[in-house]
């Protein structure tokens, strides 16, 4: 893998996370003095603004950390190594899978018993992150 290519890529995608946030904070700004900001507004602007661009700034400093630090570009090499995408492949597709069966369940099993929105996302958000490290750990044994 070439540490140039991806250290290149990332800074595209943190100026990217940059602009976002600041064309969202200067759209909330203006909606804000202009006084037409009402109702779930602020809520959506406050997300995008503290969302993007501290993740766009953190990015941009750890792009320029990684190209000082010889030993992280070897780490980031050997994380990219055949075996390990082969193995985060496999197991994010066997944990894809499983969740497809298990959305189908929850559908299913709905259609007799009303199941509350609420509770549903969070369990199949957690359940996905259980099941791809499971599937993680089981895989790098077999393979």
């Amino acid at each position: 893998m070439n540490i140039e290519k991806h250290l290149r890529s990332q800074r595209l995608f943190a100026i990217a996370y940059i602009i976002i946030g600041g064309i969202a904070l200067c759209v909330f700004l203006i909606l804000l003095f202009s006084g037409n900001i009402t109702g779930k507004l602020p809520g959506l602007f406050a997300g995008l603004i503290f969302g993007f661009l501290p993740l766009g700034i953190l990015l941009l400093v750890d792009v320029n950390w990684i190209k000082r630090n010889t030993a992280m570009q070897k780490q980031i090499e050997l994380k990219n190594e055949e075996r390990n995408v082969l193995l985060r492949n496999k197991s994010g597709y066997e944990a894809l899978n499983l969740m497809i069966w298990l959305i189908f369940g929850l559908w299913f099993l709905n259609m007799w018993v009303k199941i509350a929105s609420f509770w549903v996302f969070p369990v199949l958000l957690g359940m996905m992150s259980i099941s791809y490290f499971t599937f993680l750990s089981v895989n790098g044994k077999k393979y």
